[in-house]
């Protein structure tokens, strides 16, 4: 049993460190993009932000490399662990201050930070503490139990990934009567197009 959660929490930190490294330095735009959310959050010197992006990435890249192997999977997790701690910090940071910065975490545009992805981070904290325990279980894992494992892990990557646009999908904001429509107790659109034909003078 903690042979299939050590497969599955590797696989779904490691999609999402895999997914943030790649958005970031997929293209120029991307990582300019990053570089200067980095700046905007005001949590490190002005002369320092590209060191620290170029921190950030190279860290990334680390927890993935760390996670494709069962002897080095905790310290991929440990790692992941410290960089979304200091991601959080950040955040927080940043929220305090009331300064609007886009997400920039999987390089594209996304959300202002918020509440949201100090949630995200816990949960993926949690899971990666997690995936410290479980890593090294002894016994091995059939193929059959490491493929369900894996894409077990990967879809559920995939979803902290998209994380932005399922929260979106739970807290949008509801749809407001389009022109012409009249709101009142008894008011619907059937309502309002018969007082506006009630106001129509006799030919």
């Amino acid at each position: 049993m903690l042979e299939h959660l050590d497969i599955s929490l590797r696989c779904l930190i490691g999609a999402v460190f895999l997914a943030a490294c790649i958005g970031k330095v997929g293209s120029r735009a991307s990582w300019r993009e990053f570089v200067a959310s980095v700046a905007a959050m005001r949590v490190v010197p002005a002369r320092l932000v590209p060191a620290a992006a170029y921190a950030v990435g190279l860290a990334e890249a680390a927890v993935v490399v760390l996670l494709l192997l069962p002897p080095t999977g905790r310290l991929g997790h440990l790692l992941a662990v410290l960089l979304l701690v200091a991601f959080s910090g950040g955040i927080a940071v940043t929220l305090r201050r009331r300064t609007r910065v886009a997400c920039r975490c999987f390089g594209a545009a996304g959300a202002p930070l918020g509440r949201r992805h100090l949630l995200r981070n816990g949960l993926l904290i949690t899971a990666a503490l997690v995936g410290v325990t479980a890593g090294g279980a002894g016994g091995g894992v059939a193929p059959a139990g490491v493929a369900v494992a894996g894409v077990a892990g990967v879809v559920l990557g995939l979803l902290f990934v998209r994380f932005d646009d399922i929260v979106e999908l739970f807290v949008a904001p509801p749809a407001r009567p389009g022109p012409g429509i009249r709101a009142g107790r008894r008011g619907g659109p059937e309502q309002a197009h018969r007082h506006d034909d009630a106001t129509v003078p006799p030919r």
